[in-house]
């Protein structure tokens, strides 16, 4: 009898990236990378900006994060280094409940960075940073935009889906932060709803509820399984979900 770990790798080697890229904001931080000129620091942003806004609908996060970028003339790391962002009214609707005031002062602590590191993929290097501290800085640059801590027992969904964009290289994923200390192996799941109910319907969590103890007890199953690579399990069990 197959165990959930052979049905999964089953699925894994039948996903079809390509397929997965046509529906997933992801495909915004790809567009980034086509045009020229463009920097690290450029991705970066506009897959922090993408990540930031990606709860809801698949079409209207992409369409939104392209905006967003239009807004900023596909330049995001002049836009945030300039502070041109201030121009922002405060009550401007920026996505659902994210509004100009919250985005503006995530866009501040992201200039004060931007202005003394060239891109994060060399401030890491620099400071042999790990996951954790990765996680503790978009934390802090996200806190007014919500999106979550492991101290507050979130589970930080995206914030671990855009460290899955940017450290995981295949197909699908970039790769731009991967360095010895930062791997695949050290990536936590991104859990949203569909994934949490996934997860407790097939025995893999005890905690029903989007948490950080939630995500810790998914990710060890994942990493059990796959001790280089656990998160690809993520793209599986959240494949049927059309909203995230």
């Amino acid at each position: 009898m197959k165990t959930t770990k052979d049905i999964l790798n089953q699925q894994w080697e039948q996903f079809d990236a390509q397929s997965f890229l046509k529906n997933d904001p992801l495909q915004v931080v790809k567009s980034m990378i086509e045009k020229t000129p463009n920097s690290i620091g450029d991705i970066e942003i506009c897959a922090i900006l993408t990540a930031t806004i990606a709860w809801g609908q698949r079409e209207q996060i992409i369409k939104t994060a392209n905006s967003i970028m239009d807004y900023c003339n596909w330049q995001p790391l002049e836009f945030i280094k300039y502070g041109d962002f201030y121009d922002i009214p405060d009550e401007q609707n920026i996505y659902r409940t994210l509004k100009g005031k919250a985005f503006k002062e995530m866009c501040h602590k992201m200039r004060l960075f931007y202005n003394k590191y060239d891109s994060i993929q060399n401030a890491i290097i620099q400071k042999k940073a790990s996951v954790g501290d990765l996680i503790d800085l978009l934390s802090n640059w996200g806190e007014s935009a919500r999106l979550g801590s492991p101290s507050r027992n979130s589970a930080c969904k995206r914030i671990n889906m855009l460290l899955r964009w940017m450290v995981r290289k295949d197909d699908i994923d970039l790769g731009l932060w991967q360095t010895n200390l930062i791997t695949p192996a050290t990536l936590y799941a991104i859990l949203d709803t569909h994934v949490a109910q996934q997860a407790t319907r097939m025995g893999l969590i005890s905690y029903p509820k989007e948490s950080w103890k939630a995500v810790l007890e998914l990710t060890d199953v994942y990493r059990s399984w796959d001790s280089k690579d656990p998160i690809k399990y993520d793209f599986v069990l959240m494949t049927n979900n059309l909203q995230r």
